[in-house]
């Protein structure tokens, strides 16, 4: 069975959007998705989950798959430059989606929105980004070795 993604639900409305240069929501995402993780940096989690979910729309609207990929690499580092003692959950979940990406070669799959809704909620509640961070981080690994078990990613 087939979920759809983001990309898929948001395109009927992209379409409808009027003319726009080619860099503009891809360069809205990736500036959503950097000022997520400063804000987040600066303990200012809150601000960074409407930053993230602004990013997540421009992503969509403009089916970015590198930038969302990129974008939800930057999210963790912000929460480990805010709290060190998070840094190790946040490299785990870093290490992962990076796995998932390249093994993927660039797709961006269910798993990266989900990432990023989970990171959203990490936003909402900082103090379970740990364990947020080590369920993103177990659902990649075994996305990519479900994928490589199949014979494509």
């Amino acid at each position: 069975m087939a979920f759809p993604t983001p990309e898929a639900l948001l395109a009927p409305l992209a379409a409808r959007l009027p003319p726009r240069p080619a860099w503009l929501l891809p360069g809205i995402a990736g500036a959503g998705f950097l000022a997520a993780a400063g804000a987040t940096a600066f303990h200012h989690p809150w601000i960074g989950a409407v930053l993230l979910l602004l990013a997540l729309t421009a992503a969509g609207l403009g089916q970015v798959g590198l930038v969302l990929t990129l974008g939800v690499l930057a999210l963790p580092f912000g929460f480990a430059l805010a709290d060190p003692s998070q840094a190790l959950a946040a490299m785990f979940a870093m290490f992962a989606l990076t796995v998932l990406t390249v093994l993927s070669r660039g797709y961006v799959s269910l798993v990266t929105w989900l990432a990023a809704a989970a990171f959203l909620l990490a936003c909402l509640f900082p103090d379970r980004f740990s364990l947020l961070a080590y369920v993103i981080g177990v659902t990649a690994f075994v996305s990519a070795g479900q994928g490589v078990a199949k014979g494509r990613p």
